[in-house]
């Protein structure tokens, strides 16, 4: 468990990082590859910051576990861990709201009318 862990915190970590530079790319959706969210610039940095957020949370999370004491961390670690990870929520949620919505690029481009009128 701990191994995942650690590969999903570098994870959030690595492409947190790569998004914050505001990358363009595509991510399909679940059921129609060729529909989804086209994201760039901002929606990419917000991505990015969520990403980063989360993974903060993460390695937080596994100091506190890693004690080994039992107890429940203090009232203010959790309610400051719980409005974090709402905005992380919020962040990648604006992400989604603010990224294009609609065809693939690769599939707009292929279906674009031609400018010769063929």
């Amino acid at each position: 468990m701990r191994t995942f862990q650690a590969f999903v915190i570098l994870l959030c970590v690595f492409g947190g990082a790569w998004l914050l530079n505001g990358p363009e790319f595509f991510m399909p959706a679940r059921h129609d590859p060729s529909h989804g969210v086209y994201f760039s610039g901002t929606s990419s940095r917000l991505l990015g910051a969520g990403l980063l957020l989360v993974a903060w949370l993460g390695l937080s999370v596994k100091r506190h576990a890693g004690r080994g004491s039992g107890k429940a961390p203090p009232r203010h670690w959790q309610v400051r861990y719980f409005m974090l990870l709402m905005l992380a929520l919020a962040l990648i949620g604006t992400a989604f709201h603010v990224g294009e919505h609609g065809p693939s690029p690769h599939h707009r481009e292929a279906t674009a009318p031609r400018p010769d009128g063929v």
